[in-house]
C-alpha cells in the first residue's frame, strides 16, 4: 500500500510539483493551500507523514504544528517543516517544537525522498 503524504504550503505550484514528485516516488500525495486546510486534511486522510510550510497566511506552520501534535488524532503522524526561511539551526528549531526534521527550500527531489524515507517506511 503507498504511503500517505500530506504537503501543507501556500504555494500552489510547489504544492502541485511537490506531489507530482512525490507521486513518481511511490507516495500518495495531497496538497493544501493553507493551515486550516491542512489540519482538515490531516484529521480526514491521516497521512504517513506531513510537509509543513512555516511562513503561510492565517494559521502559519508553527501554529498548525502545535495543532497538529495536541489532536490525539494527529500528534504522532511525523511532520518534516520545509521552508524557505534560512536558518542555520532550522532543523533544532524545527525538533524542538515537535518536527522531526527540516528541509530548506529549493530542495532538491532526491534530498527530500532520503529524509521522507527515514520516517516513512513501506508496511
Amino acid at each position: 500500500m503507498k504511503r500517505k503524504i500530506l504537503v501543507i504550503d501556500d504555494e500552489k505550484l510547489l504544492v502541485k510539483s511537490t506531489c507530482m514528485a512525490l507521486t513518481f516516488s511511490g507516495f500518495d500525495a495531497q496538497g493544501a493551500l493553507d493551515g486550516q486546510e491542512g489540519m482538515r486534511r490531516a484529521v480526514e486522510v491521516s497521512p504517513d507523514l506531513i510537509l509543513l510550510d512555516i511562513m503561510m497566511p492565517g494559521l502559519d506552520g508553527w501554529q498548525v504544528l502545535a495543532m497538529l501534535k495536541k489532536n490525539p488524532s494527529t500528534k504522532n503522524i511525523p511532520v518534516v517543516i520545509f521552508s524557505a526561511k534560512e536558518h542555520s539551526d532550522g532543523a533544532e528549531i524545527a525538533r524542538s517544537r515537535g518536527a522531526v526534521d527540516f528541509i530548506a527550500k529549493p530542495f532538491d527531489t532526491e534530498d527530500m525522498n532520503a529524509i521522507i524515507g527515514k520516517y516513512c517506511h513501506e508496511s
